[in-house]
């Protein structure tokens, strides 16, 4: 193989690295973007649990409260247990509506979690591959017959 050859068999797998480098630049800014958007909305997953354990907070007091009024005014007249009765139902039904959000924002959360762990294998077996094939350029180009360890 003459020099000539050699060159420009060289400058074509510079072309390629480059092209590669160029692609992982592009895949690593997209790869940036969806992870910018995945905590963006786990951001706002975060805001949303943290507002519905407020309320679940202030539906428990409430919960406590109307409980320890049945308890003392129980003795008094039919009409108010049958009133804090539907006061505790209506509280319940609250607390499980409440519980079905959290669920919902739970297994939401979770599959973004899983989005991300997804994103991060591929991007990092990508980054493998290319540091692959970059070290056999490279041993190729220098003529280093031991790889990198």
């Amino acid at each position: 193989m003459t020099n000539a050859q050699r060159l420009d068999y060289v400058e074509d797998e510079l072309e390629t690295v480059k092209r590669l480098l160029v692609s992982t630049a592009s895949y690593a800014e997209s790869a940036n973007r969806r992870l910018d958007e995945l905590t963006i909305k786990q951001d706002r997953t975060q805001s949303h649990l943290d507002q519905l354990g407020a309320r679940v907070d202030q539906v428990g007091g409430k919960v406590d409260q109307l409980s320890d009024q049945v308890d003392s005014f129980i003795t008094h007249t039919q009409r108010l247990f049958t009133k804090r009765g539907a006061e505790i139902e209506e509280t319940k039904a609250r607390t499980e509506r409440l519980e079905a959000l959290m669920l919902k924002l739970d297994r939401n959360f979770e599959e973004q979690k899983s989005q991300f762990q997804e994103f991060q294998l591929t991007t990092g077996a990508a980054l493998e591959r290319i540091d692959r094939v970059l070290d056999y350029l490279l041993r190729q180009q220098g003529g280093n017959p031991n790889p990198r360890s």
